[in-house]
């Protein structure tokens, strides 16, 4: 069975398969990996598990891992995009939290200034209501936000 644990480590052998030669990791820069999160949450793991696969594998010759936390990950990304750019050996793990943080923050950077280049895992959202609720549909939902977003709980 295909656990999250397999399917991530996996994926970021195949990753690294399609982007690393032997020949380019014996003399490689480190790799940085940026998490614009603190350590132990997801996409800390998610990089971590990154890390752990292209060093057994030997497809990089060392990594480092630099976590920013804050703010949905808009407290890292401005540095992400101002510091690190250009540089090729730079990776960025983050999720669709910070697509709303950036709304909600109203960042001065976006999504727009990075590459996008694997996806690794999904993220599914939920909108749950008793069942006693006045909504009954999302429609419902939205109509009462639109109307009143103070009278909706």
């Amino acid at each position: 069975m295909l656990n999250r644990r397999r399917f991530l480590t996996s994926t970021a052998a195949g990753i690294a398969a399609l982007h690393f030669t032997p020949a380019f990791a014996q003399d490689a820069p480190q790799l940085q990996i940026f998490v614009p999160a603190a350590p132990g949450g997801g996409w800390d793991q998610t990089a971590r598990t990154i890390d752990q696969v292209l060093r057994s594998e030997k497809l990089i010759s060392g990594s480092q891992i630099t976590n920013v936390g804050g703010a949905g990950g808009t407290v890292g990304l401005p540095q992400f995009v101002n510091q690190w750019k250009g540089k090729g050996n730079s990776l960025m793990v983050a999720g669709m939290v910070m697509v709303g943080a950036i709304i909600a923050n109203k960042s001065a950077n976006n999504l727009t200034e990075v590459t996008p280049i694997a996806r690794l895992t999904g993220e599914f959202e939920a909108l749950v209501v008793p069942a006693a609720s006045p909504f009954k549909t999302a429609a419902d939902f939205v109509a009462a936000l639109k109307a009143d977003p103070t009278q909706v709980p």
